[in-house]
């Protein structure tokens, strides 16, 4: 099973603190997981992409007709960070290690979130659902953290929201 460090990206909808499952689904497992937009012309995306392919003919013996690929188009999806990319949803059931550039553990989490630049190494493995779909999907194995970047949440900083308001004299005093 080969493994992938990917290139830089901008994570978003990043669960890797805490499992997360899918709104609405009862049956969804909590995972922890990353959303990687990759430029669509990154030499990585050729990578992974045969590493899916040759995953999926050790387990079926050939590519299946409609194998449910790990790849969604960015551009055909409703967020403006995913514009020219491919967006690859990479999953564990474990809690993947995450290190900074450093190479250290990062153990607080307002350090992790949707917006920051990270790597991850990943896999890729295949799986056979009972109702006949065939797939391949991208397993996460590890995490760094490489820069900090704007949250996508839009959530601002409270001295920048009430700057306007605040006092230079400390009101205790």
């Amino acid at each position: 099973m080969s493994k992938l460090i990917t290139p830089e990206f901008r994570g978003s909808f990043v669960h890797l603190l805490v499992p997360h499952a899918i709104k609405g689904s009862e049956t969804a497992k909590p995972r922890y997981s990353i959303t990687m937009p990759i430029p669509k012309n990154d030499p990585f995306i050729a990578k992974v992409k045969a590493l899916v392919d040759e995953t999926a003919k050790a387990k079926f013996g050939k590519i299946p007709p409609k194998l449910k690929s790990p790849f969604k188009d960015g551009d055909e999806e409703d967020r403006p960070e995913f514009v020219d990319c491919f967006v690859i949803q990479a999953c564990s059931n474990n809690k993947p290690g995450i290190v900074d550039s450093s190479l250290q553990p990062i153990l607080d989490a307002e350090e992790i979130y949707s917006g920051a630049y990270y790597r991850a190494s990943i896999r890729a493995y295949a799986w056979d659902h009972p109702t006949g779909g065939k797939g391949v999907s991208i397993a996460l194995d590890n995490v760094m953290k490489t820069k900090d970047g704007e949250a996508f949440s839009g959530r601002t900083d409270a001295s920048e929201d009430f700057a306007d308001f605040g006092s230079k004299e400390d009101p205790l005093g």
